[in-house]
This record gives C-alpha cells, structure tokens and sequence, in this order.
C-alpha cells in the first residue's frame, strides 16, 4: 500500500496520469486552496464553482464595455486573475518540480500571450474555459471513484470484543485469533469467524454481489464485510483483520491500478513525446514565418497560442486508465474482483479456458455412494482408520468421506483406532502416509498404493466415474470408498456463452479418475479431457496449451493444488474466492461466488472496456489533429481550439464512466 506522501489525490495522477498532464500533489501541495487553508472564509470564496460564476459575470461584464477600452481591460484583467491564480500557482510549483510542460503551464503561457498580443476577451475565455472543464472534468471522475471506492465501506471500524468482566468495543487490528466479539443486528461482522451456539443469516452482497441472503449454522465460517440479518451472533475470530476476506479483496482493489495495459503504457509514452513536440511547433509557428518570411508576427503568435492550447494530453492520459478502472469497478459490482487492467485486456482475447474438475466443473460437495473391504476386513475397522487419516486433509473427498464416518459413527459403534496416528505426510494429488503404532498406513489414490507396493482388490469397472481412496495398513489393502459430486449449476450455459465469445478450445485438467474427469468434460463439450494429473503435470500441460494458443489462455481452479497452475496461466482465476486462499492470493481475477457464469460476464465487461478505450483514443487523435491544422492555418480562433479540446476531454470521460454502467451480456 502506498504511503500517504505519495498518494495524489488529484483525477489524472488516481487514474495513472503521467508528468505530462501536470495533475500531481506537488501541485496540489501549492494549491490556492492550501495557502488560504487558515482563512475558511476565503478558501469558500476560492472555490472552483464560485471562481467560475464570478468568471462569467466579469466576461459578461466586459463584453457589454467593450466600447470602453479601459474599463473592459480591467474587468478582464480582474475576472482572468480571478479565475485563473490557482492555474498560476501550479505552473509554477510544476515548473519547480521540473515539469514544465504541465498543462497549467501551456494554458497560463497561452492566456498570457493573448494578452499580450491584445486579445484580451480571448485569454479570459480560455482560462475560463479550462477552469470549467477541469472542474466537470474533476466532479465526474470523483463520482465514479466514490463508486468503485465503495470497499472501503464495508470495512468496519469497530468490533464487539467479548470478555470476562464484559464487552469492549475496539479497533479490528487489535483482535486476535481465538478471540469471541459479538455483532449485533444490522452491523458489518468485522472479522472472519466460526459462529458460536447458534446460527442466523448473512448478507455477503457486498462481496458477491448477490443479495440474497445466507442463512447459517452454529458452526459455519463468516467472512468479515458480511452484514448480520436479525440475529445477535457470537463469532470466534480465525484470522487476523490483515488476513481477512474484506482486506483480500481491498488488496485486489488496490491491485488493480498498478498493472497497465499496452495500451495505457502507450498513451503514457505518447504524452512524453506529443507535447514537447507541439510546443516546439508552436514556437516555429510564431517566429519563423515573421523572421524569414517578414509576415505579420501577431498573427503568427495567435496561430502558436493554438498549439500550446492543444499541445495538452489530459484527455489522453485521463479517459484512457479511468475507462478501465470503471470496467474493474463494474466487475466487482458482480462479486469479480480483477488485479489490473493487463488482466481485463487479456480477458478480451481468450482463446482457450481450462477448467479444474473437482470443486470448478463440480460442485465440490462429494458424497460416499459406496464401499468395498477386502476379506476379512469390516466396514466399521475401514471407516474408523479412513475418518482418522481424512481429518488431516483438506481435499473435498477427505471431507466426504469425514462426514459419512461420522454418520456411521453416530449410528452405530463405530470405533476409532485407540492410537493416535503419528508421522504424517500429505502427498499432493496422491493422499496421505501416516504410523499407527509402528505400522504405515495410507489413504489415497491407486498411483499412492502404487508408490508403496500396496495392491488393491478391487473388481474392474466398479463405480469407474466416482472417486476412489483406497486404505491401507501395514502393505496391505484394507478397502476403498468411493464418493462422487454432481457437475455444478450453470456450467454447461456458462461454456456455450463462452464458445459464443470466440473462446476456440475448452479444457479439463484434473487429478481425478479417467472416467470421473471424462464425464465431467462430455457434459460441458470439452475439447480436450487430461485426467490423473499432479499439481505439476497440470502446469506442464497448460504450458502445452499455451504454445498451441493463438490468444490468451485461462486456467479456472478452486482450491489448494491449483495455485501454481492460476500463477503460470495467462489470467488465473479463482472460482468461489470465499474459499481457498492459496488459490485468491495466486489468481489474476477472483470471483466470489461459486457462479461459472461470472466469468463470460467478466469477458463481456471486458470487450465493453476495451472499446470504450479505443471509442476514446480514436476520438481524440482525431480531434487533436484537425485542431493542429486548423490552427496552425489561423482558422480557429484561440477560444474555439480550447472549447473543442475541453468538449473531447469531456465527452471521453463520460464515454469512459459507461463502462461502470455497462452489462454484461
């Protein structure tokens, strides 16, 4: 997070406007404003709107004296000093920090320079004007950052600490794990945390832009930014405030403006170079012609004035970023929270989606549909070893299989093994190794049996499509259970949509059974089916992937294993980010909810961006253009050519503001 000295405040510098466009808190540090910041009665009177209206009248003013020469000067002079002292102020602070050719530089040189040459209605009228669209300009980017700074909300201040002589309020930073807090109705629960003695309902509309609420047990994780239904609810707090899901998504917030796309870095280099190349016209404009030609200087001089007016990139600089801070803000409207505008370009390019199986294709909620022992072996001696080893596990079989053990377990008497299991190892993609007693015993796949000479039983072609944890003890094979999940709503609609936006392949990629991986990927028309792969061979394979790619590819994951594969795609992203952390902290692109169908939504969100950005870039280089030649063949006058820029920068701005606006279709 950047510190506070080096955050500006300013519209351009928000939205990544270079040294160019001379919007920067140096400036700002030198503001009219801030010298009559001791003087409150001044400092309303200093104000962009009343500078503005008092502007207007002085013109007016002006103009009705024009027949008098002297008075119409002076209510010029007044109203143009007026108006413009707060432009004056960072010209000179930009010149100070060494950047002189700052916009307000170019509009204070140009202005003086009517002046000087006697178009004194002309100068007044630029500033005038520049004031004017730099305040519209200032109100309508501040709106849409109040709008996508909306996260900041839904931090809470404050939480309920629980303890022994009573109920504290303090700061969230200063609760700790294993701490109890209390939220009452209607407040934003503060913390992540496991509800307490009894359950009620929540609002993660803020995080998944869902508004439907959920209602929940005792027992069940809340996630801090959530608001509390009607219920008082005791939460025992799992992480810190740093860790929890409100900070997550802020930092992909925050995230989201540090990563540019081309061509955001184009128009940044673009600025660099445009406008000291227009200065440097604009001075041969005003003194070549007069001194090698012996024409007439004063008109010459009012032509350059042109240049410096249009030399001024803003336009450029502020509609492009804020065109793509408003899609991002427009996503995570929709629970779609995007690390940077590199990702949201990427997004516009697809050409292949991989999807994980367990817990991205299906819903992740396993469940055991069958059991098979070897001779010899109970049913009750399976489930108690196979509930011991899966507790250590935090794969979604591991937790099926858990929850059926306890069934059994409350049905019958079902006995736990009287050692506590010691020595434990998790191998990824293949189960887990632990000793009872002095005995190795295991839980996992056939390829984990493998690895340890363990031979299994089992009947060919038994519940081939479900997944299979074979037990073992001491190198001999005890039984397998089998649970299988069911493909997840949505997701079949959410890959025809998909298609439909020009993605050419689709791809699973999982470490399940061939069978389970094939059914998941005929269901939803997949391409390409891989089955049986480590988190490694996964990555492998995208690599593949991306070689035989034309465009971007994705990589669509859920849980633990698929964090290195989301960091290698071209944009990773994580499905359901109220779960893995692992899987949030490595994805470009986070979607909140457990929806597939947010991710054509992201792509659609995406392409509306992108045109507005090429709408805006198309526009203004067209405009600057005409302008320079205009200009530079004395058709425009000085306030037409500053009326003109300022309209473009304005209409860009809006243009760019559409796509919060925009749909997702």
């Amino acid at each position: 997070m950047k510190d506070q000295e080096s955050t500006c405040s300013t519209p351009a510098c928000s939205l990544g406007g270079g040294p160019s466009c001379g919007h920067c808190q140096a400036d700002e540090a030198f503001s009219l404003e801030h010298f009559l910041e001791g003087y409150p009665l001044l400092r309303r009177l200093a104000a962009p709107g009343f500078r503005i209206a008092a502007g207007i009248g002085f013109f007016l003013a002006g103009l009705l004296l024009r027949a008098r020469p002297a008075p119409s000067f002076l209510l010029f002079l007044s109203g143009y000093l007026i108006v413009g002292t707060g432009v004056f102020i960072k010209a000179l602070a930009g010149i100070w920090k060494g950047r002189v050719f700052s916009e307000h530089f170019l509009m204070t040189a140009a202005t003086i320079g009517a002046f000087f040459i006697g178009e004194y209605a002309e100068g007044f009228a630029v500033m005038l004007l520049y004031l004017t669209g730099e305040e519209l300009e200032r109100r309508a980017v501040d709106r849409t950052r109040r709008s996508i700074d909306a996260l900041n909300r839904i931090r809470p201040v404050t939480a309920h600490l629980v303890r022994d002589d009573g109920i504290h309020d303090r700061n969230p930073s200063d609760i700790r794990p294993g701490d109890r807090i209390l939220v009452y109705p209607g407040e934003r629960i503060p913390l992540d945390g496991r509800l307490e003695e009894k359950g009620g309902s929540v609002d993660y509309s803020a995080l998944t832009g869902e508004s439907r609420p959920l209602v929940l047990e005792a027992g069940n994780e809340v996630l801090a930014g959530a608001v509390n239904g009607a219920s008082l609810l005791t939460l025992t707090v799992l992480r810190d405030e740093n860790d929890s899901a409100v900070m997550r998504i802020m930092q992909l917030a925050e995230e989201a403006g540090h990563k540019k796309t081309r061509v955001e870095l184009f128009t940044e280099r673009f600025a660099r170079i445009y406008t000291p190349v227009v200065v440097f016209l604009a001075m041969g404009i005003a003194f070549f012609p007069p001194l090698a030609l012996g024409l007439d200087i004063k008109v010459w001089l009012y032509r350059a004035l042109s240049f410096l007016v249009i030399s001024c990139p803003c336009s450029l600089v502020i509609s492009v970023p804020l065109a793509y801070i408003a899609g991002i803000g427009n996503a995570s409207r929709r629970g779609i929270y995007i690390r940077g505008s590199q990702y949201l370009e990427a997004l516009t390019s697809l050409d292949t989606v991989v999807f994980d199986k367990t817990g991205t294709l299906t819903d992740g909620s396993f469940q055991v549909t069958d059991l098979v022992t070897a001779p010899g072996v109970s049913e009750q001696e399976l489930m108690a070893l196979a509930a011991a080893l899966e507790q250590h596990s935090t794969h979604p079989v591991a937790d099926a299989i858990r929850r059926f053990c306890q069934e059994q377990k409350d049905e019958s008497s079902l006995v736990f093994p009287p050692e506590p299991l010691h020595d434990l190892e998790e191998f990824a993609g293949h189960g887990i190794a632990a000793r009872l007693g002095d005995q190795l015993v295991l839980a996992g796949n056939s390829r984990l049996m493998k690895r340890y000479g363990v031979e299994t039983g089992l009947e060919a072609g038994r519940s081939r499509a479900a997944s299979a944890v074979h037990i073992a003890r001491g190198g001999r094979w005890l039984g397998t259970l089998f649970a299988s999940d069911t493909l997840r709503q949505g997701t079949v609609q959410a890959v025809k949509r998909l298609r439909e936006q020009g993605t050419t392949s689709i791809a699973v990629l999982s470490g399940d059974r061939e069978d389970a991986a094939a059914e998941a990927g005929r269901a939803i028309g997949a391409d390409l089916v891989l089955s049986g792969l480590l988190p490694e061979d996964k990555i492998k394979e995208l690599e593949n992937l991306q070689l035989l790619t034309r465009g971007h590819t994705a990589f669509v994951g859920d849980g633990i294993n698929d964090a290195p594969v989301l960091r290698r795609a071209d944009v990773g992203i994580a499905i359901g980010g109220l779960g893995s952390d692992a899987a949030v902290e490595a994805a470009d692109l986070v979607i909140m909810t457990d929806e597939p169908g947010r991710i054509p939504d992201a792509v659609s969100i995406a392409r509306k961006t992108k045109g507005r950005v090429y709408e805006n870039v198309a526009a203004i280089l067209l405009v600057k253009a005409v302008l320079l030649a205009l200009g530079a063949l004395g058709i425009t006058p000085l306030w037409g050519a500053v009326f003109a820029d300022t309209g473009i920068m304005l209409l860009t701005v809006v243009n760019s503001l559409r796509a919060y606006y925009s749909r997702a279709s």
